[in-house]
């Protein structure tokens, strides 16, 4: 048998080499290589876009109706009514409170809901609450610009870090408008006591903005930019990284103090 074999050049079955598929190689522990631990994971998707020619509609159409409100002198009207509301009506140009901002609405509305449908899918302007500022911007390129979808894709993915001197410079910002705003359109408020009260307000919004700000960078679970408790679902502590926590209950305790503050609190306390 073993001659047949020799003669034959074939070799017994217990001593052929037996076909195998490649082994991949393991560590010591048994883990496959940090290459090919994953799968790579799936690029970013492009935003949802609709028709350049909406986008173009709606920017035409609130050029016009601006343009008819400051020709017609009724948006001049308005902001000096505002500025002054104990003062008489001006003769002269309309001063239809509100036919003014009904017009103002019905022009700029269609332009204000696209960009935020846009700016909502962009993650760091969602989180940040600029969705509408950043989908104007957004909504102009695609308007009149070209911009390739690959790149929207990765622009709309980025997300805030913990910038400490941006959340500084949007805290003292939104501190300050509260004082612009009052103390600017209501002389009467142009007192000691108003300026304690509206400025205490006001830190109390710039603290505010602060804290929101610096967590924004540690949401996991980004509440639906449609929802009507977005706001307050973003107060959750369990949305957040341990060290964006704290930052959230800063918010809350600064809501809490505010909401006394205004209702009388700060008057009390001013005296």
């Amino acid at each position: 048998m073993g001659r047949a074999l020799a003669g034959t050049r074939l070799r017994p079955l217990l001593l052929r080499r037996r076909a195998s598929r490649p082994q991949l190689k393991r560590d010591p522990l048994g883990r496959l290589p940090e290459d090919m631990s994953a799968p790579d994971s799936p690029p970013p998707r492009p935003p949802r876009l609709r028709p350049r020619w909406l986008y173009r509609a709606a920017y035409i159409w609130a050029g016009l109706g601006l343009a008819w409100l400051i020709a017609n002198g009724r948006l001049v009207s308005y902001f000096r009514a505002f500025r002054s509301p104990g003062a008489a009506p001006a003769a002269g140009p309309p001063t239809d409170m509100f036919a003014t901002v009904l017009v103002w609405f019905v022009t700029i509305g269609p332009l204000l809901l696209l960009a935020y449908e846009l700016g909502a899918q962009h993650t760091e302007a969602r989180r940040l609450n600029t969705s509408i500022w950043r989908g104007l911007r957004e909504t102009w390129r695609v308007a009149w610009q070209r911009p390739q979808l690959e790149d929207l894709a990765a622009e709309f993915a980025e997300k805030p870090d913990d910038d400490v001197a941006a959340a500084v410079l949007q805290g003292f910002a939104i501190g300050v408008m509260p004082l612009v705003v009052f103390l600017g359109f209501m002389p009467d408020l142009r007192t000691a006591h108003g300026v304690i009260f509206i400025g205490g307000a006001g830190v109390l919004f710039g603290v505010i903005g602060y804290c929101h700000r610096r967590a924004a960078a540690y949401l996991v679970d980004d509440p639906s930019a449609w929802s009507m408790f977005r706001q307050w679902s973003l107060l959750n502590t369990e949305r957040y990284e341990p060290a964006g926590r704290p930052f959230v209950r800063a918010q809350i305790v600064c809501i809490v103090v505010l909401a006394v503050w205004w209702l009388g609190g700060g008057v009390l306390l001013i005296g």
